[in-house]
Protein backbone atom coordinates (compact mmCIF):
# COMPACT_ATOMS: atom_id res chain seq x y z
CA UNK A 1 0.00 0.00 0.00
CA UNK A 2 1.34 3.81 0.20
CA UNK A 3 2.94 3.24 3.56
CA UNK A 4 4.92 0.25 1.84
CA UNK A 5 5.59 2.62 -1.36
CA UNK A 6 6.58 5.54 1.22
CA UNK A 7 9.14 3.70 3.36
CA UNK A 8 10.59 2.12 -0.32
CA UNK A 9 11.02 5.80 -1.38
CA UNK A 10 13.19 7.11 1.70
CA UNK A 11 15.30 3.82 1.96
CA UNK A 12 15.88 4.33 -2.25
CA UNK A 13 17.24 7.71 -0.92
CA UNK A 14 19.28 6.57 2.16
CA UNK A 15 20.73 4.38 -0.11
CA UNK A 16 21.76 6.73 -2.57
CA UNK A 17 23.35 8.87 0.00
CA UNK A 18 25.60 6.05 0.89
CA UNK A 19 26.33 4.73 -3.00
CA UNK A 20 24.48 1.66 -2.58
CA UNK A 21 23.21 2.86 -6.11
CA UNK A 22 21.81 -0.82 -7.45
CA UNK A 23 20.12 -1.27 -4.26
CA UNK A 24 18.65 1.92 -4.71
CA UNK A 25 17.66 1.31 -7.92
CA UNK A 26 15.94 -1.53 -6.67
CA UNK A 27 13.36 0.11 -4.62
CA UNK A 28 12.71 2.46 -7.08
CA UNK A 29 11.64 -0.28 -9.45
CA UNK A 30 9.26 -1.56 -6.70
CA UNK A 31 7.62 1.63 -6.06
CA UNK A 32 7.48 2.15 -9.75
CA UNK A 33 5.65 -1.52 -9.82
CA UNK A 34 2.98 -0.31 -7.73
CA UNK A 35 2.72 3.38 -9.34
CA UNK A 36 4.18 3.53 -12.46
CA UNK A 37 3.65 7.45 -13.05
CA UNK A 38 5.43 8.30 -9.54
CA UNK A 39 7.29 11.72 -11.62
CA UNK A 40 9.61 11.76 -8.15
CA UNK A 41 10.94 8.35 -8.26
CA UNK A 42 10.97 7.73 -11.62
CA UNK A 43 13.43 11.14 -11.84
CA UNK A 44 15.13 9.55 -8.95
CA UNK A 45 15.84 6.29 -10.97
CA UNK A 46 16.78 8.01 -13.87
CA UNK A 47 19.28 10.22 -12.08
CA UNK A 48 20.70 6.76 -10.31
CA UNK A 49 20.74 5.11 -13.89
CA UNK A 50 23.11 7.90 -15.25
CA UNK A 51 25.44 7.39 -11.98
CA UNK A 52 25.56 4.03 -13.06
CA UNK A 53 26.34 4.64 -16.51
CA UNK A 54 22.74 2.62 -18.04
CA UNK A 55 21.88 5.43 -20.09
CA UNK A 56 19.79 4.49 -22.15
CA UNK A 57 17.79 3.34 -19.26
CA UNK A 58 17.96 6.81 -17.72
CA UNK A 59 16.96 8.33 -21.17
CA UNK A 60 13.84 6.34 -21.18
CA UNK A 61 12.40 7.27 -17.45
CA UNK A 62 13.03 10.69 -18.58
CA UNK A 63 10.85 9.98 -21.91
CA UNK A 64 8.84 8.50 -19.11
CA UNK A 65 8.29 11.68 -17.10
CA UNK A 66 8.33 13.78 -19.91
CA UNK A 67 5.07 11.76 -21.07
CA UNK A 68 3.14 12.33 -17.69
CA UNK A 69 4.73 15.65 -17.10
CA UNK A 70 5.78 17.43 -20.45
CA UNK A 71 6.48 20.91 -18.92
CA UNK A 72 9.02 18.73 -16.35
CA UNK A 73 12.09 20.81 -16.03
CA UNK A 74 15.00 18.32 -14.39
CA UNK A 75 13.90 15.69 -17.41
CA UNK A 76 14.13 18.45 -19.74
CA UNK A 77 17.41 19.68 -18.80
CA UNK A 78 18.84 16.33 -18.39
CA UNK A 79 17.78 14.66 -21.93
Amino acid sequence: GAAAVEILTCRASCYKEVGEYKKAVSDCSKVLDHDNSNVSVLLQRALLYESTEKYKLGVEDLRNVLKIDPGNRLAKSTL
